[in-house]
C-alpha cells in the first residue's frame, strides 16, 4: 500500500520538482558557459592565488583553471549545496506536517493505511525527488563540460553530485522527522534551518577559527563539501555518514508520530 502513497505523492510534487530541475540546470549551464573566460584569464588566477589560504578554503576557490577545480568552486562547494538543502528542508517539512496543518492528514489516515506506511512513502518520495534533481544536475554538468571542451572526470563529477544530494537528503530527512514528531510546519522549518545555519557556520569558519576545527565533524557540510572529490583520492565515507544520519533521524521520529494525536 505504501507504494501507492509514494506514487501519489510523486504525482503531486512532480511539477515543483520539474521546475527545480529546470532552474538548477540553467544555473549549471550558465556556469559552464563562463568557464572559457575564466580558463583564459591569467589575472583572475593570480587574484585567487593571492587570497589567504583559509579564505580560499571557505570559498572553495583553490583552483579555478582546471575543469574539476572550476566545477567545485563554481557549483558544488557553495551554491548548489545551499540550494538543494533549501529544497530538501522545504519538501521534508511539508511531507507530513504540511498535510497535518492543512487538515489533509486526518482524512488520509482514515483510509486503510498505517502511519508507518505513510511515513515510509513520504520519506521515499523525498529521496526519489532528490535523486531526480541529482540526475538533472549531473547530466547538464557533464554535457556543459563537454560543450566547452573541459576534460571533466565523469566518476568524480558523479561523486560530487552524490555528496551534495546526500547533504540535502540528510537535512531534509531531519526536517521531515521534526515535522513528523511535532506536527508543526513552522516549528520544524525553523529548527531545520537553524540547524543548517549553525552547522554551516561551524564548517565555513573552522579553517579560520582553530577552536572550531574539532567541532567540524558534527557538521553535515563537512562530510559533503569538506573535501573536493576533484582533488586527491576520492573518499566516500562522508556520503555513508549522511545517508545513515538521514535515515536515523526519520526512524527516531517514528515512535512520536505513532503515539501522538493527529491535528492537535
Amino acid at each position: 500500500m505504501w507504494t501507492h502513497l509514494l506514487f501519489d505523492d510523486l504525482r503531486t510534487t512532480r511539477r515543483t520538482t520539474l521546475w527545480w530541475i529546470v532552474g538548477l540546470a540553467l544555473y549549471v549551464a550558465v556556469s559552464w558557459a563562463f568557464y572559457p573566460v575564466v580558463r583564459d584569464s591569467p589575472d583572475l588566477t593570480q587574484f585567487v592565488e593571492r587570497l589567504p589560504e583559509a579564505l580560499r578554503q571557505t570559498l572553495g576557490a583553490q583552483d579555478l583553471v582546471s575543469p574539476g577545480g572550476y566545477a567545485w568552486a563554481r557549483l558544488f562547494s557553495l551554491l548548489l549545496p545551499i540550494t538543494l538543502v533549501i529544497y530538501g528542508i522545504r519538501a521534508g517539512t511539508r511531507a507530513v506536517a504540511g498535510d497535518e496543518e492543512q487538515g489533509r492528514l486526518e482524512l488520509l489516515l482514515a483510509q486503510p493505511i498505517t502511519r508507518t506506511e505513510l511515513l515510509a512513502a513520504r520519506t521515499a518520495s523525498l529521496a526519489v525527488n532528490l535523486l531526480l534533481l541529482g540526475v538533472g544536475i549531473f547530466a547538464v554538468a557533464a554535457l556543459g563540460a563537454r560543450l566547452v571542451q573541459a576534460d571533466l572526470d565523469g566518476a568524480r563529477l558523479l561523486l560530487a553530485t552524490a555528496q551534495v544530494i546526500l547533504l540535502a537528503w540528510m537535512l531534509g530527512a531531519v526536517a521531515l522527522a521534526l515535522g513528523t514528531a511535532t506536527g508543526r510546519l513552522g516549528l520544524a522549518s525553523g529548527l531545520a534551518f537553524a540547524l543548517t545555519l549553525g552547522t554551516y557556520l561551524i564548517h565555513s569558519l573552522s579553517p579560520q577559527v582553530p577552536a572550531l576545527q574539532q567541532w567540524r565533524v558534527v557538521s553535515p557540510f563537512w562530510y559533503a563539501v569538506g573535501q573536493s572529490p576533484f582533488a586527491g583520492e576520492p573518499d566516500g565515507r562522508g556520503m555513508v555518514v549522511l545517508l545513515l544520519a538521514g535515515g536515523a533521524a526519520v526512524l527516531l521520529a517514528a515512535p512520536a508520530f505513532l503515539r501522538r494525536d493527529i491535528g492537535r
